[in-house]
């Protein structure tokens, strides 16, 4: 008896061994991360959650290069670790949420996860991006007090940050309003976030000149003002009660660290009751025009140093037709015929799909097979085409707000433009 136990205490002493051995071996080894090259182990970390992938940096020097490189193998071809967007109706203030991946029964209450900041009951969501929200606090008749950016899945004593608009907004001159306000911010080029204040200046003749200056969280970079076409109001109004589709979108770039503000529409042929929309997918801008029967998904490429918009998918709007089950429809104003209320909601940040509308049912349309899924939406008939205000969200609990916790921001001089 004693025999074996003396054996069975040696075989496990040399199993002990061997691991150590193999632990030693392969913590001095050069070849555990570089035996492949990153362009094929990207791939296999992007199977993983952003959270768990992130867990390598502290097994070697290597590893942490490679999970801190901002070049063409960057961290942020990692798969988010969830995504989906939040929705709603203009004049419903509750949002909804629309879990995309990867659980299709994820769901997340804005009003618990915003609980713990400051003005909770008076915020109100104006944008979404990468894994940031973008509040506005609205006290009193209609004032705006503050801003605050919140990532909802950090630590709630260091998750947001309040900018202070109220003394700003108060003086500015007469026949100038603010309208809204969008957030820009690349997690993986650069730690600061920006914010995007819309204007109208209402000029003496009648007309309004829309406006945006760029108000960063680096107080190193010089603020700017950027004047708009002057075809109307851009589509942020707070109240958006007056936006449609004639006025222009906005979408901002970030290239050799400068911000680049692309306005212009691709030129199309399509007619009818066309319906717009601009967004970020890949980090390229895309621009959608749908109307009642077709849709056209053009691309901003760059062509001898001239930035120009190019067809990237043409589709009909027929299988989505055939999908959608229900048979409401509205009277088309240029002739006799009656068709669904169809429009573009925004596109997927990484993959190549658009989300469509058609009546109040949401649709995800994945562009190179044209596929289609229902992913959300409410039941029933939509007679005046209107469209839900849309919020796409990526869960990145690592996204940091930095150290500082409030911005006095100051409006620049209209006189610049």
């Amino acid at each position: 008896m004693e025999k074996k136990k003396k054996t069975k205490q040696s075989s496990m002493a040399s199993m002990a061994n061997s691991l150590k051995t193999k632990r030693r071996r392969l913590s001095h080894s050069k070849c555990s991360k570089s035996s492949l090259p990153n362009d094929l182990l990207i791939p296999i970390l992007s199977r993983l959650p952003v959270k768990s992938a992130l867990r390598f940096r502290c097994v070697s020097k290597e590893w942490l290069a490679l999970l801190s490189d901002r070049g063409p193998y960057s961290i942020r071809y990692l798969r988010p670790t969830m995504y989906g967007f939040f929705y709603r109706r203009r004049l419903v203030r509750s949002l909804q949420y629309a879990p995309i991946h990867p659980y299709r029964d994820q769901h997340l209450d804005i009003k618990r996860l915003t609980s713990h900041l400051p003005d909770h009951d008076n915020l109100f969501l104006l944008d979404s991006c990468n894994g940031l929200l973008l509040f506005l606090c609205v006290v009193g008749d209609n004032s705006f007090k503050s801003m605050i950016v919140c990532n909802p899945f950090g630590d709630e004593k260091t998750n947001w940050v309040i900018i202070h608009l109220n003394v700003a907004l108060t003086h500015l001159p007469v026949g100038r309003r603010f309208i809204s306000a969008r957030l820009d911010f690349h997690r993986h080029d650069s730690p600061q976030f920006k914010c995007l204040l819309f204007f109208e200046d209402q000029q003496a003749n009648q007309q309004s000149l829309p406006w945006f200056t760029i108000l960063s969280t680096n107080t190193d970079q010089q603020q700017n003002v950027y004047v708009l076409p002057q075809r109307g109001l851009p589509p942020l109004d707070f109240y958006d009660g007056t936006a449609d589709d004639d006025y222009p979108k906005l979408c901002i770039i970030h290239d050799d660290d400068t911000d680049y503000a692309i306005c212009p529409s691709p030129a199309t042929s399509l007619e009818g009751g066309v319906r717009s929309l601009m967004g970020l997918s890949g980090g390229v801008p895309h621009y959608a025009l749908c109307n009642p029967y077709d849709l056209q998904i053009w691309v901003l490429a760059s062509e001898n140093g001239h930035r120009t918009w190019n067809l990237k998918h043409s589709h009909s709007n027929q299988p989505l037709i055939n999908l959608h089950t229900e048979s409401y429809r509205r009277h088309r104003h240029d002739d006799d015929r009656s068709a669904y209320s169809i429009a573009p909601l925004g596109f997927h940040p990484d993959l190549d799909v658009i989300f469509m509308q058609i009546e109040w049912r949401i649709y995800a349309l994945h562009l190179p097979s044209g596929s289609l899924e229902e992913v959300a939406g409410e039941r029933g008939a939509n007679p005046y085409g209107e469209r839900f205000l849309f919020y796409p969200f990526t869960m990145d609990p690592s996204v940091s707000l930095g150290d500082k916790r409030e911005y006095h921001m100051e409006i620049p001089d209209m006189n610049q433009a």
